[in-house]
């Protein structure tokens, strides 16, 4: 009976622990790019700039991709911090832009997000 008493003491202990800490669980952590050209990168970057040209009614042109990182996420799907080379118009002396996108390599384009697109000050 004492026995019993302790184990059902220590029962909510026990769920308040597996629901904090459950298995599995991993932190997601940026990893740098180790090839700017890699085609699955490009392809990123040049989403970047067409998404965010269509609602924003610009004709930004994807230079290249400088720089950047990846993050896979445990719920799934990756985030790509990405610095770009966009030029205003064709021709254009390029500029450098920050993109943060969401995505699943692989899937559809329309499941993929563009969270943000900026300038960085030179």
């Amino acid at each position: 009976m004492m026995m019993m008493r302790s184990l059902l003491l220590l029962l909510p202990l026990l769920v308040a622990a597996v629901v904090l800490f459950p298995a599995g669980t991993t932190e997601a952590t940026w990893t740098t790019v180790t090839n700017p050209r890699d085609l699955v990168i490009t392809q990123v970057g040049r989403f970047c700039v067409l998404v965010y040209n269509l609602p924003h009614g610009t004709s930004f042109q994807f230079v290249r991709v400088v720089r950047g990182e990846t993050e896979r996420l445990p719920s799934g799907g990756t985030n790509y911090r990405l610095q770009l080379e966009v030029a205003a118009t064709r021709g254009a002396r390029p500029k450098p832009y920050e993109c943060l996108v969401w995505g699943v390599p692989g899937s559809r384009a329309n499941t993929w997000k563009l969270q943000s697109f900026k300038p960085i000050a030179a």
